[in-house]
């Protein structure tokens, strides 16, 4: 740092007039280095801080899908999000610790004591800070505002998903119990037909292969009950463990379930999937995707930070104000006077270094380029899949006429009665049923897939594990071939 130093020792006019000289520069030099320290330039004191950039909401497709009590609860109960949240409380405290400037410096020096007298040497008091460093503060506050975007950004995001894996599990139970129940619905079916086949039987109008075809039939059935009953306990336990994990979370889970379950049939999972709109376009869902976003804010980040290195290599300067007594010799008597001291660094002796660090942080920003490139393509990709998931499952949980499903449900009882009366054959029978049974299902599966699809393409985080069908091959898949 180069270092000027005016001295001004008070001339030789008396010893009394010096003393009050002196008594006045003391004044002097107290007021202003309490103005230097304390008022400064309004660009060093002044903290202003760019407003918090609101969390990101889930979208209010995604948010509708999911009953008030049971969306609250999972963003209060998720671990997870109570991390993402602490960071942005880190991230907020470190950067509203930044941009100050730096404290001051309290010299003191003894100079020239020869003899080690001290009456006959100089004693000097200064008070030195830094000033004109608004460009290094400001660049401090830019990177806390980047490590906040971040942290916010990235609460958005395992917001979403959270959400995303909570109306996926809650719509997977309530679709599959839809599932039990026509299953129930069938056996009971089966088991009037046996109990009227048995009592045919002993009176010698019916076959035994007949009693043995309905017990076969309902052993298929009660089989595709239990998997079905396996998938509502994956998805259960799935839910209640976001929420919690705890008795009041299975509560929650419960009433949630009974709240979409009201109703005959399929009830609210038919209802909000026939009313699914059309899926938003790839662009539109690759701008709003987790990954995307995150890597926008770390390019964001590595911007600031690089524009804080080059305010870090440009000149500082440094100023101290102060009292320097000059002690008494063979001439003159002793003196007191102010001391004014400017610096400043000289950023060329130091030009290896500082290429070195510019060419560091360029490469970072070119890494954060090429992350958010990747995370681009790999995002387009997946959310092309899913999308074209969620259209093919849309359709098909709307191509069932329900009308005409309604209808042949209303022949069930009649086709039951003409059996009985032996105007249709069991094999009629059977058939009919397993064939209404079939439909019912895959429009279950379809109102399922259709909806998990598009909670997962609101999630904006596709991953295979979500990506794979909502509903594993079960009992109901081996049912479809007609016997």
């Amino acid at each position: 740092m180069i270092r000027h130093t005016l001295n001004l020792p008070i001339p030789q006019r008396g010893w009394h007039r010096a003393r009050r000289v002196g008594r006045w520069s003391k004044t002097i030099v107290v007021i202003g280095a309490i103005s230097f320290l304390c008022v400064g330039t309004p660009e060093l004191l002044a903290q202003t801080h760019s407003p918090a950039t609101p969390v990101h909401a889930v979208d209010s497709l995604l948010a509708s899908l999911l009953p008030p009590r049971l969306r609250t609860a999972v963003l209060a109960a998720s671990r997870e999000l109570s991390l993402r949240r602490a960071e942005i409380t880190a991230a907020e405290a470190r950067r509203d610790a930044s941009g100050f400037a730096s404290p001051g410096l309290l010299v003191s020096e003894v100079d020239d004591a020869r003899n080690g007298r001290l009456d006959r040497g100089s004693v000097r008091v200064e008070i030195s800070r830094a000033f004109l460093s608004s460009a290094r503060t400001q660049g401090e506050r830019a990177v806390g505002d980047m490590e906040v975007q971040a942290a916010r950004v990235a609460l958005g995001a395992t917001e979403r998903r959270v959400l995303a894996e909570a109306t996926r599990a809650l719509y997977t139970a309530v679709g599959w119990r839809a599932i039990v129940r026509r299953l129930a619905a069938q056996d009971s079916l089966l088991a009037s037909a046996e109990a009227s086949v048995r009592a045919r039987l002993s009176v010698g109008e019916a076959r035994y292969v007949d009693v043995l075809r309905l017990r076969t039939e309902r052993l298929r059935v009660n089989g595709d009950r239990v998997a079905a009953e396996s998938e509502i306990e994956v998805a259960a336990v799935t839910l209640v463990g976001l929420i919690g994990g705890d008795s009041a979370a299975a509560g929650i889970a419960a009433a949630s379930f009974d709240s979409l379950d009201r109703g005959e049939g399929l009830g609210a999972l038919l209802t909000v999937a026939a009313r699914l709109p059309e899926a938003p376009s790839v662009e539109s869902l690759v701008a709003t995707a987790a990954d995307v976003r995150l890597a926008d804010a770390r390019i964001a980040l590595t911007a600031a930070q690089r524009q804080l290195l080059l305010a870090e290599q440009r000149p500082s300067f440094a100023g101290s104000l102060g009292l320097q007594r000059i002690g008494q010799d063979s001439n003159s008597p002793p003196g007191l006077g102010p001391v004014l001291s400017v610096g400043m660094t000289l950023p060329f002796t130091a030009g290896r270094a500082n290429r070195a660090s510019l060419e560091a942080a360029d490469r970072q920003t070119a890494v954060a380029l090429a992350e958010r490139s990747a995370a681009s393509v790999a995002v387009r990709a997946a959310l092309g899949v899913a999308r074209a998931r969620y259209e093919a499952a849309r359709r098909r949980a709307t191509s069932y006429d329900a009308a005409l499903l309604r209808a042949a449900r209303e022949e069930r009882e009649s086709a039951l009665a003409a059996y009985r009366i032996t105007d249709i054959s069991l094999l009629d029978l059977l058939d009919f049923e397993r064939a209404l049974t079939r439909v019912e299902i895959e429009r279950a599966r379809a109102s399922i897939d259709a909806l998990a699809s598009l909670a997962e393409l609101l999630s904006g985080a596709p991953s295979s594990a979500m990506m794979s069908p909502s509903t594993a091959g079960s009992g109901a898949d081996r049912g479809r071939d007609d016997r």
